[in-house]
C-alpha cells in the first residue's frame, strides 16, 4: 500500500506508462481517505481556536479541508496510467461508467499498448463532451443535446467496429 501511494505521488505528472490494478486501487483508497482526515484535522483546530477565543484563526483551519485538492493531478495521472494498463487510451476517463468497468479489468499484455487511431480519440472526446453537456443541461436547461449524444454514440460505435475489423485483417 505504502509503495503504491508513494509511486502515485512521485509520478504525479507522468501520464504515460502503466499502473496496475493494485497500485490504482490503493491510491484510490488513499485519495478517498485523505479528505476525511483533513476535514477531521480542520474541525479539531477550529474547536481548539474557538475554545481559546481565537475565532479569527479558526477560519485559517479551513485550509486543511482543501489540502486534498493537491492530490487531484496525481489521481488523474494514476487513472490515465490505469487506462493504459488495460490497453485503452487515457481519453476513456471521459466515459463515465465505462471507465469504472475498465478499472476492475485485468492488465493488458505486458509491453503492448495498442496504437490508437485519431478518429477514435476524437469520437471518444466528443462523446465525453456531450455526456458532460447532458449532465449540465439536466441541472439547468434544455434537453436538445440528447439527440447529439445519441448521434455521436452511434458514430463512435461505428468507428470502433471498423477498427476491430481492420485489426482482424492485419492479424
Amino acid at each position: 500500500m505504502k509503495s503504491s501511494v508513494i509511486d502515485g505521488l512521485k509520478r504525479w505528472k507522468d501520464f504515460s506508462g502503466r499502473s496496475n490494478r493494485s497500485q490504482f486501487w490503493w491510491f484510490y483508497l488513499f485519495f478517498l481517505v485523505t479528505p476525511l482526515i483533513s476535514i477531521l484535522i480542520s474541525l479539531a483546530f477550529t474547536q481548539i481556536f474557538v475554545i481559546l477565543n481565537l475565532s479569527t484563526l479558526s477560519l485559517l483551519s479551513i485550509i486543511f479541508s482543501f489540502l486534498y485538492l493537491l492530490f487531484v493531478p496525481a489521481m488523474l495521472a494514476v487513472q490515465v496510467r490505469r487506462m493504459h494498463d488495460v490497453g485503452k487510451s487515457g481519453w476513456f476517463l471521459l466515459a463515465p461508467l465505462y471507465n469504472f468497468y475498465l478499472y476492475v479489468q485485468p492488465s493488458f499484455e505486458k509491453g503492448r499498448i495498442p496504437n490508437w487511431i485519431l478518429a477514435e480519440k476524437v469520437a471518444l472526446g466528443c462523446v465525453g463532451v456531450l455526456v458532460i453537456s447532458v449532465i449540465v443541461n439536466l441541472f439547468g436547461g434544455e434537453t436538445d443535446s440528447l439527440g447529439g449524444l445519441g448521434l455521436w454514440s452511434v458514430i463512435y460505435l461505428l468507428i470502433r467496429r471498423k477498427n476491430k475489423s481492420n485489426k482482424k485483417v492485419e492479424d
